[in-house]
């Protein structure tokens, strides 16, 4: 089912993970849109020269909420904030996300590996309930979750990761099946390779040199593909669009993860502290 196009103008949204790479972005393209931005991210000094920057180019200035969304109860606080706030909430972006490199049975259920579970899924769903009342009493919405294709592509040493987007797609799929019939919108976002602070490819231990992968894309390119979804009513976008095949194919994806498998040192990873 699509949904009706989107005007953004005036649309209220926030944005998780605002700071930099796709959220950054994602708020500059949406305030010369016309939108009326909350942002959060933990680095609050780096929103607050974003929010400067957009004022600076004509737009309204954005809210900015410094937090950090690894501690329970930080993402239903924001979405209590950001609705006194902003008076309501029409869009919100459930972008924030962090990583950890590391064997399970060295990681096991540390404080580190909680603090992944905390941003990538159990924030999203916090803030997303905290704002689901209001966009049911006005029969409008979006509820935007950026997941990943590593979902599909279960590299060793990245269990974390991939195990805490992949619940975070499912929960999006079933969240979309809650709302059906009504008029609020749930957009799962699928990055491929994303030139970002946040490259697994880049933490993982390789025996040699890294495996050559497509190369990455720009934050501004996704943010200009998730606008355009956001425009058009689509239920989901993957971008680069290449990144479907391991998605629509699972086989390919467990195939990808066990030929770029044997070349991760995991043996190095057993015998260290995880990153």
């Amino acid at each position: 089912m699509r949904h009706r196009e989107m005007d953004l103008s005036d649309k209220k949204v926030v944005i998780t993970g605002a700071s930099s790479g796709i959220g950054r972005e994602l708020a500059l393209a949406l305030a010369r849109r016309g939108a009326l931005l909350a942002l959060a991210a933990r680095r609050a000094e780096l929103l607050d020269a974003l929010a400067d920057e957009i004022s600076a180019n004509g737009s309204p200035r954005p809210i900015v909420f410094g937090v950090d969304l690894a501690v329970p109860g930080a993402a239903a606080g924001l979405g209590r904030d950001t609705l006194a706030a902003l008076g309501g909430v029409d869009i919100a972006i459930n972008n924030a996300g962090t990583n950890l490199t590391g064997a399970q049975s060295v990681v096991a259920d540390s404080a580190a590996a909680r603090r992944v579970f905390e941003v990538n899924l159990w924030s999203p769903l916090a803030l997303t309930s905290a704002v689901l009342p209001a966009m049911r009493a006005a029969n409008a919405g979006v509820i935007v979750n950026v997941t990943s294709t590593v979902q599909a592509v279960p590299l060793p040493l990245l269990g974390y990761y991939s195990a805490s987007k992949a619940a975070l797609a499912q929960a999006t799929r079933s969240l979309r099946l809650e709302l059906a019939g009504t008029g609020i919108r749930v957009l799962e976002v699928v990055p491929g390779a994303a030139d970002t602070a946040l490259r697994d490819i880049d933490e993982l231990p390789w025996k040699s040199a890294p495996p050559k992968t497509f190369p990455p894309v720009a934050p501004a390119s996704t943010a200009a593909a998730i606008v355009r979804a956001l425009d058009r009513g689509t239920r989901r976008v993957v971008h680069p669009r290449y990144s479907l095949l391991p998605l629509e194919v699972p086989a390919l994806g467990r195939l990808v993860a066990a030929v770029g498998g044997r070349r991760v040192d995991t043996h190095s990873a057993l015998a260290g502290p995880s990153r």
